[in-house]
């Protein structure tokens, strides 16, 4: 499956646990970071929900696309995890040039007001030799019309999620990844190691507890990914690339202000493929915190 990648900003929605239940039909989009045949697909899920998860996928295109497959899943922590069987196609109807794909999807639920949404990302395999797909993402909204709302949403909203567009950092091998001198006049302190197996990574930024007004950036080996935002409950979400040459890379979360109350605070989700990191973040004007992620390809 090849489609252009949409990068998708999560503005406005609230975290919460799955203390209900998630039976019935989701509606929603589904795209992946980089192709050419369609920039997105119309993407829907038929859940049960008891003690598990299982239910059927369905990705469309006008009447070029026509895929159904059964899945099964199950939820730990606040993560749905579902997985689509090979040997439960039901449907494949593609284009010749076109090659489906059997996803693992992770996802997380989200309310905003009334409305339910499941948002996360996929990774997969292609039917024909399971070789690797491009991954991507996913929004699910209980209703269509819920759904169209929140894209609408994300369309006003454009200029603020430029600030969060994805960025693509390549470093030449030749350049030396120094993370020992001090940074914007604070010491990198450091918070976590974390192992990844994927160079496409995406994190969620929230604030921690209560909106104070902090503000920060973030940067990638030291080049910005994202700038002057205000943390707050309504999460930024970006997707950004670390450049196999290296195995060892920094993101730092610098405190552009202290907010109203000291020291700047906020919560940092990586993603990284069905694998999920969530650190509480802390920096001030003499330390800045530092996550270093590790690269080990499975």
């Amino acid at each position: 499956m090849r489609i252009t990648y949409i990068s998708i900003v999560l503005l406005f929605l609230f975290k919460s646990s799955y203390t209900q239940n998630l039976s019935g039909r989701w509606y929603g989009k589904l795209t992946q970071e980089a192709g050419g045949f369609k920039d997105s697909y119309d993407f829907e899920l038929d859940i049960a929900h008891r003690k598990n998860i299982w239910g059927e996928s369905f990705v469309f295109y006008k009447d070029s696309i026509a895929i159904k497959i059964g899945f099964s899943g199950y939820i730990k922590g606040d993560s749905l995890y579902i997985s689509e069987r090979e040997n439960l196609i039901f449907q494949e109807k593609v284009p010749n040039n076109w090659i489906a794909c059997v996803k693992n999807i992770t996802l997380g639920y989200h309310r905003y007001f009334e409305n339910e949404f499941l948002l996360g990302r996929w990774t997969g395999a292609s039917v024909l030799d399971g070789t690797t797909c491009i991954p991507g993402m996913v929004i699910l909204a209980r209703s269509h019309s819920a759904l169209e709302d929140y894209l609408e949403e994300l369309i006003i909203k454009k200029n603020l999620a430029s600030k969060t567009r994805s960025k693509s950092i390549s470093i030449k091998p030749s350049s030396p990844l120094n993370f020992d001198e001090s940074f914007k006049n604070t010491l990198p302190r450091k918070i976590t190691e974390i192992v990844v197996n994927s160079t496409d990574l995406q994190f969620e930024l929230v604030d921690y507890m209560k909106e104070d007004n902090d503000t920060v950036s973030v940067y990638l080996n030291r080049q910005p990914i994202l700038q002057n935002v205000k943390i707050s409950n309504q999460p930024a979400f970006v997707y950004f690339h670390i450049d196999p040459k290296f195995q060892l890379h920094e993101l730092l979360l610098y405190a552009e202000n202290l907010g109203n109350v000291k020291p700047n605070t906020s919560q940092l989700t990586i993603f990284d493929g069905d694998k999920t990191f969530r650190l509480m973040i802390e920096s001030d004007k003499q330390k800045t915190a530092a996550v270093y992620l590790r690269y080990e390809p499975l």
